[in-house]
């Protein structure tokens, strides 16, 4: 019987198709197995030049520990990289952005010979979107559904067009059909992903068609979230459906990238910061319970003390509810490479501290806004039950009774970034 073992790098989707991967390769009746094993698949990152260093050393690791394994490299880094860059890093199987379902078809038909394959088709064709259907997540009440994949934008620090290739989409029918196999199978909420998911659009349907589907198509018990939604795909329509459907949860992740119009405008951002700012009040004033969270990159070239405290001021006053930080780091082939004024790598580490710093403070408050609140219990150590609430605050429960589903709890207090509870035999018809 052959092992395999996945090595994960980057973004949601990535995590997303590598779970594919292990199905593909399960259902051909191999076992997963991360210490003795016959095949290695790294899921590539590509986004910064560390990740695609840091793709290679996951591979070298590999081999160091199983030299004989079969290695295989896919994804974003598999599909941008150099010839020189291909030699170094020694792999068996290269797959880029295309024929990813097929993976386990491709293990299987050239582990017997060890000859090295190159499956890399150029991102400027227009390639169709590979559905990589899960229907089932063995440890969460919560599933992921990838509903599109690729992007027009081209961020100036940004490799992923070059990387995923144009935008692409799952059809309407399609989705509906995985997420009622999904709800058969237990889940309660279900995250819909993809690299732009605002910008989902099968050629007659977009994402709010989408979601009235898979509204009528699944039972009340089953709510759903977005992985992430850019501002400029925000429409009307869509704030009107989140506010009259509760089952569309009310966290919004938003990414500003940065809260300074001179460097949104380096960064070939499509808004202004007061652009950004009055659609965010839009959406508040029609959902007032809403959290909306959002990346923020530290230190992009040429950003200014006078620049980056601009961009600390608008982001406390939009009042997201956290923040994901990440330092500028540049990318080979981005527009951003040639841009002169890099910033000192001392400067872009103070200001991620400031960044995350800041992010506890917006978190706090936020939290503070609710009392009480739906949960979806996702994980269990001991009397301890994990998961998060609608607007994606996490939460600890210290319970006498065994807890599992959607529940409604009073939080007791806020340490440590999560609402506490403690749940006592008396308690128990009250949180059902």
């Amino acid at each position: 019987m052959m092992r395999f073992s996945i090595v994960t790098l980057g973004c949601k989707v990535n995590a997303y198709e590598s779970q594919f991967y292990g199905k593909a390769l399960k259902e051909k009746g191999w076992t997963e197995d991360d210490e003795n094993f016959d095949v290695i698949v790294v899921n590539t990152c590509a986004v910064t030049n560390t990740a695609a260093a840091k793709s290679r050393q996951m591979l070298h690791r590999a081999k160091k520990k199983n030299p004989d394994a079969y290695a295989v490299v896919i994804g974003c880094y598999a599909q941008v990289a150099t010839p020189e860059e291909k030699e170094k890093i020694g792999a068996d199987l290269l797959i880029g952005s295309k024929d990813k379902k097929k993976v386990a078809d491709l293990i299987e038909s050239h582990i017997k010979t060890r000859e090295r394959f190159e499956d890399i088709q150029p991102v400027g064709e227009r390639f169709d979107f590979e559905a990589m259907p899960i229907e089932q997540f063995e440890t969460k009440h919560r599933a992921f559904l990838k509903v599109q994949d690729g992007c027009n934008q081209f961020c100036s620090y940004c490799i992923i067009p070059y990387a995923r290739g144009r935008e692409r989409s799952l059809a309407l029918d399609e989705v509906v059909s995985i997420a009622k196999k999904l709800e058969q199978k237990g889940h309660l909420e279900i995250v819909l992903t993809g690299i732009h998911t605002g910008r989902y659009d099968d050629g007659e349907h977009d994402l709010v068609d989408l979601l009235e589907a898979l509204l009528a198509n699944t039972s009340e018990k089953v709510t759903y979230r977005l992985s992430s939604i850019e501002i400029t795909e925000i429409s009307d329509r869509f704030i009107a459906l989140m506010a009259r459907e509760p089952r569309i949860l009310h966290h919004l992740h938003i990414p500003v990238q940065s809260g300074c119009d001179a460097t949104l405008k380096r960064m070939n951002r499509p808004y202004t910061i007061q652009e950004f700012q009055d659609r965010v009040e839009v959406i508040r004033h029609s959902i007032p319970d809403v959290s909306i969270s959002t990346d923020v990159i530290a230190g992009f070239k040429q950003e200014s003390d006078e620049e980056f405290e601009q961009t600390m001021e608008n982001l406390t006053a939009i009042g997201f509810s956290f923040l994901h930080v990440f330092p500028y780091s540049i990318r080979k082939g981005t527009a951003a490479e040639k841009m002169p004024g890099t910033v000192h790598g001392a400067v872009v580490k103070e200001r991620v501290e400031r960044l995350l710093e800041q992010s506890r403070q917006l978190r706090a408050k936020d939290m503070a806004r609710f009392k009480e609140g739906d949960v979806l219990i996702e994980q269990q150590e001991g009397d301890e039950w994990t998961g998060y609430t609608n607007q994606y605050h996490p939460v600890r429960i210290e319970s006498e009774i065994p807890l599992s589903g959607r529940l409604h709890v009073t939080f007791d207090s806020i340490e440590d970034d999560h609402y506490q509870v403690k749940v006592k035999k008396e308690d128990e018809n009250a949180i059902k």
